[in-house]
C-alpha cells in the first residue's frame, strides 16, 4: 500500500504547480522522468527543440515518460540536457508511504509531447454543414456526439473496453480510443459501427434537419499526441496529428454522401505478424457478432454484413478493390470502399456505404 489519498494528493498538486511552471504555457515539453533518493528528476526541452531532434532516441516520443535511470542518462545524453530536480515529500514507489509511480506518470503526462506507431481513427464529417443554418448545425453535432456517446456506452457494457477522445474538425470529428493495441482498434471500429447504426436509426424516427448525413472514413497508422493543460496544469484537452490524420482528411475530401472509406493499411499484432484490411474486417465482424438479438432504439437486429467492394470476378463472386485518390499534393493514398448494413428482423435494413456499381 502507498501513502493515503491525501497526501497523495497534496505532493502531486504542488508537483503539478512545479511542473506548470516549468511548461511555459507550452514553450518546453517534458521529456521522460525517474525517480531519484528524494523525488523525481525530469527532463525538459523546448518544444520546437523537441521536434528537430526527436530522432536522436527511440523513447522521446515513444513509450511512457517514466524512464528506467540508464534510458533516462541515454536521453539526456542524446538531447545534450541536464535534468531537474524536483523534490517531494516522499519518496517514489510501491510500499508504504511512498507515492505511487501512476500518479506522477499522471501528472506529468499533461505536458508531455508523444508518438503512437499504430492506433485507429475514425473521421466523421457532416454533408453540407457550411450550407446549414447556425441552429442546424448545432442540432447535427448535439445529435451526432449523442450518437457517438451511446455507442460507446453500447460497446463497454458488452466488455469491449473504448474510452473515445475526439477532437474536432469544424464539420465534424476525429475520433480514437484512448487506449492502444489492437484489441483496441478493433473496438474503435466497432465503435463506428454501432454509431452508423444509431445515425440511421435516428434519420427514421427523429426530425430529418437534426440528424446529419454523413460520410465515414477509417484508417490505422502513426501519430503525435499533444496535450492542452489549462493554468492549473490539469488536463483539458487531447489532440493528435500525424499520418492517419492526414491520410483520413484527404480521403474525405473524396468521399460521397453516406460513403465508408477505409485506408489501405496493414496492422501489426501486438505479438508479431499482421492483419491487412480484409483480415482487420473479419475480426471486428467476429466482435459484432453480439449485435444478433440487440435493440437498436426499438429495432431488434437480426444479422450484420460488413464487407468491402469491387468489381464481379470469375467465380461470380465480388473481389475487393484498391482505390488510389491522389491529393493536392500529389501524395497518393490508398483506401478500399466499404459496405456495412444492418438487418432488423423486422422492418426495412439499415445500409450503410455505397456500393461499388455507384462510385
Amino acid at each position: 500500500m502507498t501513502g493515503s489519498t491525501a497526501d497523495v494528493a497534496t505532493i502531486t498538486t504542488s508537483l503539478r504547480q512545479g511542473l506548470t511552471r516549468l511548461w511555459r504555457f507550452g514553450s518546453n515539453a517534458l521529456v521522460a522522468w525517474t525517480p531519484s533518493a528524494t523525488g523525481i528528476e525530469i527532463l525538459t526541452v523546448p518544444t520546437i527543440r523537441l521536434f528537430e531532434q526527436g530522432h536522436l532516441h527511440r523513447r522521446i516520443f515513444a513509450g511512457d515518460r517514466l524512464a528506467s535511470r540508464r534510458t533516462f542518462a541515454e536521453i539526456a545524453e542524446a538531447l545534450n540536457i541536464q535534468p531537474i530536480e524536483f523534490r517531494l515529500a516522499a519518496p517514489v514507489g510501491a510500499s508504504v508511504g511512498e507515492i505511487p509511480i501512476e500518479s506522477v506518470e499522471g501528472t506529468i503526462s499533461p505536458f508531455t509531447v508523444t508518438r503512437t506507431e499504430q492506433r485507429a481513427v475514425f473521421l466523421i464529417d457532416i454533408v453540407g454543414f457550411s450550407k446549414l443554418a447556425p441552429e442546424q448545425q448545432a442540432s447535427q453535432l448535439t445529435t451526432m456526439e449523442f450518437a457517438l456517446n451511446l455507442a460507446s456506452e453500447m460497446m463497454n457494457r458488452r466488455g469491449d473496453k473504448v474510452s473515445l477522445h475526439r477532437s474536432t474538425t469544424g464539420d465534424g470529428f476525429y475520433v480514437w480510443n484512448a487506449d492502444k493495441g489492437l484489441e483496441a482498434d478493433v473496438a474503435l471500429f466497432g465503435t463506428m459501427a454501432l454509431f452508423l447504426t444509431f445515425i440511421g436509426s435516428l434519420k427514421r424516427t427523429a426530425s430529418s434537419s437534426s440528424v446529419p448525413t454523413v460520410r465515414t472514413c477509417f484508417g490505422i497508422s502513426s501519430h503525435y499526441t499533444y496535450r492542452q493543460p489549462n493554468s492549473d496544469g490539469l488536463l483539458v484537452n487531447e489532440f493528435i496529428v500525424g499520418d492517419v490524420t492526414i491520410s483520413l482528411a484527404r480521403l474525405i475530401d473524396t468521399a460521397r454522401a453516406n460513403q465508408i472509406l477505409v485506408g489501405g493499411f496493414t496492422r501489426r499484432a501486438d505479438n508479431g505478424g499482421a492483419h491487412g484490411v480484409a483480415e482487420f474486417l473479419e475480426l471486428a465482424l467476429a466482435r459484432l457478432s453480439w449485435m444478433q438479438g440487440f435493440s437498436v432504439l426499438g429495432a431488434t437486429i437480426d444479422r450484420i454484413t460488413l464487407y468491402l467492394t469491387g468489381p464481379r470476378a470469375e467465380d461470380g463472386g465480388f473481389r475487393a478493390q484498391r482505390l488510389r485518390v491522389v491529393d493536392k499534393h500529389g501524395i497518393k493514398h490508398d483506401c478500399f470502399n466499404l459496405k456495412l448494413n444492418v438487418f432488423p428482423s423486422a422492418g426495412e435494413p439499415f445500409y450503410y456505404g455505397l456500393q461499388h456499381t455507384e462510385l
